[in-house]
C-alpha cells in the first residue's frame, strides 16, 4: 500500500461511534466504514491466533493542525463480516511525551505517538481477520480536540479548525500495532 495514509479530523463533523454504553459485544461496522476513518484488515488467518496481553500503538503522525487526537479500536472480523471490538483507546497527542507536559505539533512534521491500548486476551479463530482502525473523533463517547492548541476549555470553542492527519507506513516510519501474540508458552 501508499507510504501514507490521510484522514480529514473535523471537530465540528466527528465520527459517530454508535450505543453509549457497552452491555456486550457489538458489530463496529457502523464506525468502521464512516469516511474519515483509517480501517486496516488481516487477510483472513489460516490457524487460530491468540493476543493476551497488552496491546501497544506506536504510530507516526503528520498533521496540519498543533494538535489531533488519536484513537486506535481492534476489532475481530468474523467470515460473514461481522466486526466485533475487542478493545479501544483515545490519545491526545499534545500528550505524547507524558501527561506532565503538552508538547503540541509542528503542522506537517512527523511525530512518533506510542501509547498503551488495552489489555485483551482473545483468540481469533481460523477464517477470521483482525481489523485495525484509526481516527481522529468518535462522538459521543470522546468529546472532539478543537486541535487549535489553546487550552481546552468546558465550553468548546468557536475557533476549532479542521485537520488532515497522515499516518506514515514508510520504512523510516513504519506505524504499527504491537501485539501481545501468546504461543502458550509461559
Amino acid at each position: 500500500f501508499a507510504s501514507t495514509t490521510s484522514y480529514t479530523s473535523d471537530p465540528f463533523h466527528p465520527m459517530e461511534i454508535p450505543g453509549q454504553s457497552f452491555p456486550g459485544a457489538k458489530d463496529a461496522r457502523a464506525f468502521e466504514q464512516q469516511s474519515e476513518v483509517l480501517t486496516f484488515t488481516t487477510e483472513p488467518l489460516a490457524e487460530p491466533l491468540e493476543w493476551t496481553g497488552r496491546v501497544h500503538a506506536e504510530l507516526f503522525l503528520s498533521s496540519t493542525a498543533k494538535d489531533t487526537d488519536v484513537i486506535v479500536r481492534v476489532s475481530d472480523v468474523y467470515p460473514d463480516g461481522r466486526s466485533i471490538l475487542i478493545v479501544d483507546y483515545p490519545w491526545r497527542v499534545r500528550y505524547r511525551e507524558g501527561f506532565d507536559h503538552e508538547t503540541l505539533m509542528e503542522p506537517g512534521q512527523v511525530y512518533r505517538v506510542a501509547f498503551p491500548v488495552g489489555w485483551m486476551s482473545q483468540i481469533f479463530s481460523k477464517g477470521h481477520r483482525i481489523r485495525v482502525t484509526v481516527a481522529s473523533t468518535g462522538a459521543p463517547l470522546y468529546e472532539p480536540n478543537p486541535q487549535t492548541g489553546e487550552p481546552l476549555t468546558i465550553e468548546f470553542p468557536e475557533d476549532a479548525v479542521s485537520a488532515v492527519n497522515t499516518i506514515h507506513h514508510e520504512q523510516s516510519h513504519a506505524s504499527r500495532i504491537i501485539a501481545p501474540v501468546y504461543n502458550g508458552q509461559p
